[in-house]
């Protein structure tokens, strides 16, 4: 049988009932359930009366009865045909009777109105489920077309029955969240992932649900920059996901184990190195071969495809710390483009940082003005935003050589920090022959009288 002739297998009149009659009487309870929408009973007549007192009370209405309810329903034509065609019994009488089904307490009402969310919910996931069932033996579904629509799908269906079922004072839970903020504390009182740089810790660190910008020009190093951080997290043992948009596994690996063993990247191509570097290379192999971390090559990728992958990866390996390297478009049309990159940076913060509870670095391309393209729409979702670039000839000078770094790091935004000062900057030293970047030595800038 087809789902439209089992639909009523999945409703409960009762409980329905239950919730109408509870609202005649306790029309106040209607705001501890916000989330019970008319949509979501089975029996429009049912529907219809809920959407009314509902109207009513949001108008300032307590008290409902059988006039100012019956007023409602016919200001609204659609509603009124719809009650008519079931043809109820005096809506006074209703009234009078519904202390027979009604709860008394929100405890007992919440219940009912939870088994009606839950069934409306049923029936839905029904209806998808039969969709993804019929596309399954259509032809012109390819396994990336059918995993979209039942990740879009599900997706649309999970956001719409969101359901907060409690409303409470923020000091009902602060045991809680002061119990995960101490939890949070490593015992050298380091809060969150560090990076690999311990300077940067004065200024951040990489916590669950933050995105960290990082802002370079072209080949000037943002890959290795990504590269040794994650290298960092995986001798932590933070099980970490490097999502590639540039480089493909192969080439990867290479200036992986340059980054490992300290073996040039042109030596390890050619094999032109020795017998002691040879058994290294081996033992480092084996290393990683051990650890849980995933590099995938996506040139071009979606939005739904990247939520999947993390996902999966959450459930298999518990992925903590997420890279993306780097936030791009295609699009010809600079309003698309800005739109395009403020659109997947959001999509980094707000659904892979934020909503699977995981920390992410994420890498844009600064343009030969060395501007993010409308930095507004990208740097707005950032937590902190962090720019690399190769230090002038000048500034090695100024600082007293190359002992103080080819590379520096500037943290121009940083929403859980501190800021640094315009002229300011943390030297660092960039070996792009073993893709190593280490902490460099700072020298002692002059400080202002009033700093």
């Amino acid at each position: 049988m087809c789902l439209q002739q089992n639909e009523s297998l999945i409703s409960d009149n009762q409980a329905e009932a239950g919730v109408i009659s509870t609202l005649f009487i306790h029309p106040e309870f209607i705001l501890q359930t916000d989330y019970l929408k008319p949509e979501y009973f089975y029996h429009k007549d049912n529907a219809c009366i809920y959407w009314a007192i509902q109207q009513l009370y949001q108008h300032g209405v307590d008290k409902i009865d059988a006039v100012n309810l019956t007023n409602m329903i016919n200001s609204k034509g659609s509603v009124k045909k719809l009650l008519e065609s079931y043809n109820l019994e005096n809506m006074q009488q209703f009234i009078d009777t519904s202390h027979i089904a009604a709860r008394q307490t929100i405890e007992e009402y919440k219940l009912l109105v939870n088994t009606i969310v839950t069934l409306s919910y049923k029936r839905e996931l029904s209806k998808v489920s039969e969709e993804i069932e019929n596309a399954c033996f259509r032809q012109d579904f390819d396994l990336k077309k059918l995993t979209s629509l039942v990740d879009e799908r599900i997706n649309n269906l999970t956001e719409k029955y969101i359901v907060s079922t409690e409303i409470e004072t923020f000091g009902n839970h602060i045991d809680a969240l002061w119990s995960e903020i101490c939890s949070r504390r490593s015992q050298d009182g380091i809060y969150g992932i560090p990076s690999k740089f311990p300077i940067l810790s004065d200024y951040f660190t990489y916590e669950p649900g933050e995105l960290v910008l990082l802002k370079a020009r072209m080949k000037r190093g943002k890959s290795a920059f990504f590269l040794n951080e994650a290298v960092h997290k995986l001798k932590m043992g933070v099980p970490t996901v490097y999502l590639d948009t540039e480089m493909q596994d192969r080439l990867f690996a290479e200036r992986l184990l340059a980054n490992l063993t300290g073996i040039e990247i042109k030596r390890i191509k050619t094999g032109n190195y020795s017998l002691e570097e040879g058994k290294l290379l081996e033992n480092t192999n084996e290393w990683i071969k051990k650890q849980p971390f995933v590099h995938l090559y996506l040139p071009q990728t979606t939005d739904e495809e990247i939520y999947a992958i993390h996902k999966v990866l959450k459930y298999k390996m518990n992925v903590q710390f997420s890279i993306f390297d780097y936030i791009k478009s295609n699009v010809l049309s600079s309003s698309e483009q800005y739109n395009a990159l403020g659109g997947r940076t959001d999509f980094l913060k707000n659904v892979i940082a934020g909503e699977l509870n995981m920390a992410v670095l994420a890498g844009i391309q600064l343009n030969r003005n060395n501007q993010v393209a409308d930095s507004d729409k990208v740097e707005r979702y950032a937590s902190t935003s962090i720019l690399w670039r190769e230090k002038t000839s000048d500034e090695i000078t100024s600082d007293g050589g190359l002992k103080f770094g080819n590379f520096c790091l500037k943290i121009d935004l940083n929403r859980n920090g501190e800021m640094m000062d315009e002229d300011d900057y943390i030297c660092m030293n960039f070996d792009g022959s073993r893709m190593r970047i280490e902490q460099a030595e700072q020298p002692e800038r002059e400080k202002l009288p009033f700093e």
